[in-house]
């Protein structure tokens, strides 16, 4: 039995996988401290048959034993962070992490292996992240950092004007189309505390200051798209997360694509997987990896 587990900023969630199914899913808030997530994690493990592998999927980047942080706001505590080996101790088998975009990207190639080889998952989150496919092979990289497109800069510019990522570089997609991106920029345009959720609301009632917000992200998520795509020739996009599963988010890609030349105008999807994406794709990418070293 594969424990498949999608560590988030805002969220973790656990679920058992077999043959591609998540069955017994529960999903609790990210803690700000360490003590408080390994309790999290022990929660989210208790009342289940003892695995015989926790598959793990990460935000930032992971050389397999620890974790660090892209973006060093996201979570305090992530930086080198010995998260398998923790993980190994509480759990008590075997562990394996990867970056929770390639294992959504992972997860969303095993439904389109016969329809494309090239693909980019992007997740528009509380960060944003990607995951490479490439002639049919995850793309992890010597570090794990392989598909971070969220740190790409790109040629839009927030409401709020360019601004340091939390990378420590300047205008990064991140800034512009993440959830937490949105909020910042909808709070100072609306003069109060608005969540990424409610400007989508706003958006769908036709607000124009909410409209220009949404489609500057649809903009930058576009020119990432077209940079990655000029690098890598790829074949298809892939939306997930929180913003990117969000109604019309889609549509205003795909928008923002059509007015680029014809080259980069790629076909974009949501992920078939929705939400776990990264809990099958983890599980699947797991199983297929040798266990040496491992207890």
């Amino acid at each position: 039995m594969t424990l498949a587990i999608d560590i988030g900023g805002t969220k973790i969630a656990a679920a058992t996988v077999i043959d591609g199914v998540c069955h017994d899913r529960r999903q609790l808030p990210m803690p700000a401290s360490e003590p408080e997530f390994l309790a999290t994690l022990a929660a989210l493990a208790q009342g289940r048959p003892a695995p015989a592998l926790a598959a793990v999927a990460v935000t930032g980047y992971t050389d397999g034993e620890r974790v660090r942080g892209v973006n060093r706001n996201t979570i305090a505590f992530w930086n080198d962070y010995p998260l398998v080996p923790r993980l190994r101790a509480l759990l008590r088998c075997p562990v394996l992490a990867l970056n929770d975009a390639q294992a959504a990207a992972w997860g969303e190639y095993g439904l389109r292996q016969a329809e494309c080889s090239n693909l980019l998952y992007l997740t528009l989150s509380t960060g944003v992240g990607g995951g490479l496919v490439l002639d049919g092979e995850l793309r992890r990289g010597a570090q794990g950092l392989a598909g971070h497109l969220g740190h790409m800069a790109v040629d839009v510019a927030p409401t709020d004007g360019p601004m340091v990522c939390g990378c420590g570089r300047r205008g990064c997609l991140e800034t512009v189309a993440s959830g937490t991106a949105l909020a910042r920029q909808a709070t100072g345009r609306f003069g109060r505390v608005l969540g990424s959720a409610e400007l989508f609301d706003r958006v769908a009632q036709g607000v124009p200051e909410a409209q220009d917000i949404l489609w500057r992200a649809a903009r930058a998520v576009a020119s990432a798209v077209a940079s990655a795509h000029a690098q890598l020739d790829l074949q298809q996009v892939v939306l997930g997360g929180s913003v990117g599963l969000a109604a019309g988010m889609r549509a205003l890609v795909e928008a923002a694509l059509a007015e680029l030349p014809p080259l980069y105008r790629l076909p974009v999807d949501v992920a078939r997987l929705g939400a776990d994406a990264g809990l099958v794709g983890v599980a699947a990418w797991a199983v297929r990896q040798p266990l040496q070293g491992q207890a």
